[in-house]
């Protein structure tokens, strides 16, 4: 079968071996690629220079939303692609779909943080997805993305009551991730006096998919200057830190 997009220049293995590499960070191959939801068998060949072909462009996205390295346009270039022919290619669509995770977000943004984090939960079986961070004044980090088009404070609570939400307890923080501007300005504006737990709302940025802004919302938890230091927006670092406290 006739591939539907045609590299532009001649595929050195050796150059995207390294950018697949980088990409990868200080992760397994087996976790990466879950994490990229592409086949082990598949990557492995390239890590292990044993694969001529170059990857399609849908290939490299799917690796860009987790890279802990090289963007998408580097990517690109490594693989033997003109990257200016793919400039108005924007990566988030595979954020938004059906197929989001808060996985692909979440990696790429904690990478670039100043602080040491580690998943102690990946979100399946119903539960939050959680990380531990290193130093911060909660316990346990969770993350619950957000679908809904309109959401109200009813919602907020719904969703803390709920049976999958008993494993958060007040010496947590709860971040809700939205893609949307509009859910997001709904979400920062709700107030919880009554609800002891740290809660915010993060917004994805859909150039780079990454979270652009986290804002807390207001509860019977006074928010500190240590609290302010562990925000997902925090670009204190820019050298990757690893997966491991």
């Amino acid at each position: 079968m006739k591939r539907s997009v045609e590299p532009d220049f001649k595929f050195d293995k050796d150059k995207f071996g390294e950018a697949l590499m980088a990409a990868i960070g200080t992760r397994t191959v087996a976790q990466f690629s879950k994490d990229a939801e592409i086949s082990y068998a598949y990557l492995s060949k390239y890590k292990n220079l044993r694969e001529d072909k170059t990857p399609t462009p849908q290939t490299l996205k799917k690796i860009a939303l987790v890279s802990q390295g090289p963007s998408y346009k580097e990517l690109l270039e490594a693989a033997g692609y003109d990257s200016d022919k793919y400039e108005g290619d924007d990566i988030s669509a595979t954020m938004v779909n059906s197929e989001w995770s808060p996985m692909n977000t979440l990696l790429p943004t904690l990478c670039r943080t100043s602080f040491k984090w580690q998943f102690v939960s990946d979100g399946t079986a119903g539960a939050p997805l959680c990380a531990k961070i290193e130093g911060a004044p909660f316990e346990s980090w969770y993350f619950i993305p957000v679908t809904k088009d309109n959401v109200t404070k009813e919602d907020i609570l719904g969703i803390l009551g709920s049976k999958e939400a008993e494993v958060i307890s007040s010496d947590s923080k709860v971040t809700f991730l939205t893609a949307r501007e509009d859910v997001f300005n709904q979400i920062k504006d709700i107030e919880l006096n009554l609800i002891s737990l740290r809660i915010s709302v993060a917004l994805v940025n859909k150039i780079d998919g990454l979270i652009g802004d986290e804002a807390y919302l207001k509860t019977s938890v006074e928010i500190t200057a240590r609290d302010e230091v562990y925000r997902l927006t925090d670009k204190g670092n820019d050298t990757i830190t690893p997966l491991s406290l």
